[in-house]
């Protein structure tokens, strides 16, 4: 069962990589570390919109797929299932939002989706409209494109997404380590804490600084007030 499967998806990475090498770059970290995410809305799949605040307060795993994809896509959910099955129930130390990008998916196709790969309840499917999604896409550079015989040339990535909704860092590829993914999270969770340590210290060392200022120019002020006749 298991070589079946190795051999089903090299077959799978044979017939997508050389059309989405040429035509899609996966994201760079050093780029993107760092940068906002917005908060944009999405339709879950029970056809009600939510906001990505909502899901603020923990690192988010984003997982952009397309749910008729015939290659890639139902690999990096199985396998990110799995992995994460080590690690704790999603929605409860971390999130999980898999987002669609074919615009002809719908909350109908996520429950099909849902169904078929047996997500957990705590796991978000989530789609967009247009300019939602694009949107969001370009915080996290995730590229695809239309391909001429039907689907979609599209990197194999998952991003993380820190507390404070910011890129964190990716996993590239279509199978996922627990390990690897727990660390992961865990600096997430990690690098969000040293800054909101940080930033009362630095309030303070801004407003030492302004008063600093402000003495200088009370200073020079009064050496260039000419004396009294």
């Amino acid at each position: 069962m298991m070589r079946a499967r190795i051999l089903a998806l090299a077959a799978a990475l044979l017939a997508t990589s050389s059309a989405a090498q040429e035509t899609v770059v996966p994201p760079d970290i050093k780029q993107t570390r760092g940068r906002p995410v917005p908060d944009v809305e999405l339709i879950g799949e029970d056809s009600t919109a939510f906001r990505l605040a909502i899901l603020r307060g923990k690192p988010i795993i984003v997982s952009p797929i397309f749910t008729s994809c015939p290659h890639t896509c139902s690999y990096i959910t199985s396998s990110l299932r799995d992995a994460l099955a080590e690690i704790g129930e999603p929605g409860v130390g971390y999130e999980v939002l898999t987002v669609s990008f074919d615009p002809v998916d719908g909350p109908a196709e996520l429950r099909a989706y849902r169904e078929r790969l047996e997500l957990p309840a705590g796991w978000r499917l989530a789609v967009a409209t247009a300019e939602n999604l694009a949107t969001l896409l370009a915080a996290i550079d995730f590229q695809y494109l239309p391909m001429d015989e039907g689907g979609f040339a599209h990197a194999n990535v998952i991003a993380i997404i820190d507390p404070e909704l910011k890129v964190a860092s990716y996993l590239h590829g279509v199978t996922y380590d627990a390990g690897e993914l727990r660390k992961h999270l865990e600096r997430a969770v990690r690098n969000t804490s040293l800054v909101r340590k940080a930033r009362p210290l630095l309030f303070v060392i801004s407003a030492l600084g302004l008063l600093v200022m402000i003495s200088v120019l009370i200073a020079s002020g009064r050496k260039r007030r000419p004396a009294a006749a």
